[in-house]
């Protein structure tokens, strides 16, 4: 299993949810206060500071994408030329989606004017002897996640961890998205998903019944669902 800056995920997930010495200014009884502090003091989330974290701050697609690859151990992979969308070289996400593009973990409608060509390579006698997928298009990983994409990449990469990485296979009933008063705002391509994440405890609704599928994901968000996935 890949570590995580320094300890394995056994270790972290052997952590007691406790508001410890992490003790961030701003988080002092935020809901998720217990969270944040626990994958901070394991390495696991840092603050925008030494004395903050910004739990209602946002979360970039390619910052979610690195912390839910490090949560179920998905390493990232060398960055090539031409098959890892608009990631370039320089951009640091660009390992982890290259990583995430091979797995084919990144759900086509989160890419922006997304293509998909197969590459051949051949033998002497024209016969086809290997072949490989090139995705083109805009993965945009400095936009803001939304929750319902975060539900998914969530749900998409523990999913991968179990029937990939440990062979095992969970069973679902996909019906946890409709309880929401607003289900039906959730994107058809997401429901399955965002279904499966309720059901597994990962995500939840917010207090008034809804989901806010579209809504920007908050960091103190993101640090509760890493959490959870870590200690499933």
């Amino acid at each position: 299993m890949k570590k995580i800056t320094g300890l394995t995920l056994a270790a972290i997930a052997s952590f007691s949810l406790t508001a410890g010495a992490a003790g961030f200014s701003d988080s002092s009884g935020h809901w998720a206060e217990t969270y944040i502090n626990a994958l901070s003091e394991s390495g696991v989330v840092n603050g925008v500071t030494d004395t903050k974290f910004e739990p209602e701050g946002i979360v970039t697609r390619a910052q979610y994408l690195k912390m839910i690859m490090e949560a179920v151990g998905v390493p990232a992979a060398e960055y090539r030329y031409g098959e890892c969308l608009d990631a370039s070289a320089g951009d640091w996400y660009a390992p982890y989606l290259q990583a995430a593009l091979d797995a084919g973990l990144i759900p086509e409608s989160m890419i922006t004017g997304m293509d998909i060509k197969v590459e051949y390579e051949v033998d002497e006698n024209g016969s086809a002897v290997s072949s490989k997928v090139i995705y083109s298009g805009a993965f945009n990983g400095n936009l803001p996640i939304t929750r319902e994409e975060m539900a998914v990449l969530t749900q998409y990469f523990y999913q991968y961890s179990k029937t990939v990485l440990t062979d095992e296979r969970v069973e679902f009933d996909n019906k946890s998205a409709d309880s929401f008063s607003d289900s039906a705002d959730i994107s058809d391509w997401a429901k399955i998903s965002v279904s499966q994440a309720v059901e597994n405890g990962f995500i939840k609704g917010m207090d008034d019944g809804t989901f806010m599928p579209k809504a920007t994901a908050t960091r103190a968000q993101a640090a509760a669902i890493i959490y959870r996935v870590i200690n499933s």
